[in-house]
């Protein structure tokens, strides 16, 4: 896990450090200081607890990852994970807070998810604001944290920083992409469709025409995981209907910059009524409203399946096999209706929080930021390099000095020995394309957000103004969650029965005023004031 740099990345650090030396002001002996790492970091044994975030459809064994070993290795410091999977992690990090409450006791890091940083470090102070502290023990992260204004959404209402961010750079602008099975259709002589009504009658015909050519009816024209899921949830498919619903935030901000609950919209409406026709046809998998992404990634593998939505296809949880099949279509519309999907913006999220209950906060630090250095880094998503590794080196240096990922294991096995997703990475544009070579699956989704841009697709302002950037204050924050919890729940439960059992007129009534006494009207009124503030202070 030490860097095995040649000289050409020894030039491209020394140039890096010139170059903050110039932005930081920093003289050229302090930042030298700063940036050399001394290890191991202790000198006696020292654990740290962590409650850790978990992708639902990854099993990632924390414990025995080599990623971590290594780290330990190098650093000194053992590490004792307390995974949470993604479904469980508002309420177990709730749960985790009030048990550390009652026993003034906490992890000493929360890595990953949402610490909630508004709630615990503005309101309760249990997480450590860090901004006089990541100077002096974070230097391989600090000397990242202002370029292309990565820094600008980290800090809370208060001002005071309680997260070590994480960013990965990749020109995405979009989460659910749509994928249609390409074999079937030529199976079928059958074109990609670009309207809804021709998509209908596609996945018609995906049913009773045995596109998969086994002479059985096994097909699943459509499925889903989960209701909520951001990329392969049935919430994804409202986009087509113009509406772009997303589980973090149920409020959307329309051109002219005003807020609004996306369940008001005419498009939400019809698009119950098309997905409870799919419901109703046995189009739409019926488990799709309640499975996890384990269970649609098994399935998506099976053969049987002929339309989705899903992050990329490539280096994912589809097999080669399955992934040759599909392709990237844009979202086809409604009659009546322009297809919007969520955009999203490449900021910060949350990388690692330090909890009051942390005893050694210097070495936690230092043991964060050993995680940062360039090639440990990019181990931690793409797997080894320099041969010490359990697997074959997955990366190298190309002639330019950059690092290139010679090849992707098959069925996410790198999460067999990196933590991927799981680990800290804090890349801005103009220092990540400067030093890697961005790998097929990377530019595979920089593409499909290139078309989507194209084809005008995308709401013009991001939902996640209000969900990262706006600055509530701690009373209003607190109100939003409340008003959050209460809303996805309704949200869910009135989606869930329009889809299984139809739409009236009646129920459909009972949904709007429903909608306002759970507090859609009181929810949207308070973004719109911290977003009118968000504005104000830009200018």
């Amino acid at each position: 896990m030490i860097n095995k740099k040649g000289e050409t990345i020894m030039k491209k650090w020394l140039s890096l450090v010139l170059a903050m030396v110039m932005v930081l002001g920093m003289s050229a002996a302090a930042l030298a200081e700063a940036a050399e790492a001394t290890y191991p970091i202790v000198t006696e044994p020292l654990t740290l607890k962590v409650f850790q975030y978990q992708l639902e459809n990854q099993q990632v064994d924390f414990d025995n990852l080599w990623f971590y070993q290594e780290l330990e290795k190098k650093t000194g410091i053992h590490i004792e994970f307390e995974p949470v999977k993604d479904g469980d992690w508002k309420l177990k990090r709730n749960l985790m807070y009030a048990d550390g409450a009652s026993n003034n006791t906490y992890p000493d890091i929360i890595v990953r998810g949402d610490p909630d940083a508004e709630e615990y470090g503005v309101q309760q102070g249990v997480l450590i604001p860090l901004e006089d502290l990541i100077p002096q023990y974070m230097p391989n992260y600090y000397s990242r944290l202002n370029m292309n204004n990565a820094n600008a959404s980290i800090p809370s209402s208060d001002g005071h920083t309680y997260y070590i961010g994480n960013l990965t750079a990749q020109n995405v602008n979009h989460e659910a992409n749509f994928f249609i099975n390409k074999t079937w259709l030529d199976n079928l002589g059958l074109e990609i469709p670009t309207t809804v009504d021709e998509l209908t009658e596609v996945l018609r015909a995906f049913k009773t025409k045995d596109p998969n050519g086994n002479g059985e009816a096994d097909e699943v024209p459509m499925i889903a995981g989960d209701l909520i899921h951001q990329t392969q949830g049935v919430y994804t498919h409202f986009a087509m209907f113009g509406v772009p619903l997303s589980r973090f935030v149920y409020a959307n901000i329309d051109d002219n910059d005003t807020v609004y609950f996306p369940g008001y919209l005419p498009g939400f409406r019809a698009a119950v009524e098309w997905l409870h026709q799919m419901y109703e046809e046995g189009i739409l998998d019926p488990e799709s409203l309640t499975q996890d992404s384990n269970v649609w990634g098994t399935k998506m593998n099976s053969g049987i399946n002929g339309f989705t939505t899903y992050l990329r296809l490539i280096n994912s949880a589809l097999s080669a096999e399955t992934a040759a099949e599909f392709v990237s279509i844009i979202p086809p519309s409604a009659e009546g209706y322009k297809a919007t999907t969520p955009r999203i913006l490449e900021i910060p999220s949350y990388g690692a929080a330090l909890t009051v209950s942390n005893q050694h906060v210097p070495e936690t630090l230092r043991w964060l930021d050993a995680q940062f250095e360039t090639e440990v880094m990019l181990e931690s998503v793409n797997g080894p390099i320099g041969g010490d590794g359990p697997i074959d080196d997955t990366m190298e240096i190309n002639a330019d000095g950059k690092y290139v990922v010679k090849y992707i294991p098959e069925n996410n096995g790198l999460y067999e020995v990196v933590p991927v997703y799981h680990g800290q990475f804090f890349a801005p544009g103009d220092y990540y394309f400067d030093i890697f070579d961005m790998p097929p699956h990377r530019v595979e989704r920089a593409q499909y957000s290139a078309d989507y841009e194209a084809a005008g697709v995308l709401e013009k302002t991001s939902f996640e103004y209000l969900y990262k950037l706006v600055k509530p204050t701690p009373d209003e924050a607190e109100e939003l969650s409340r008003l959050f919890t209460a809303l996805e729940n309704f949200m869910k439960e009135s989606i869930t029965g329009f889809i299984v059992n139809g739409v009236t007129d009646e129920s459909y009534n009972a949904f709007l005023d429903t909608a306002k006494q759970v507090g859609a009207d009181r929810y949207v009124e308070i973004y719109q004031g911290a977003y009118d503030n968000y504005l104000a202070a830009q200018k």
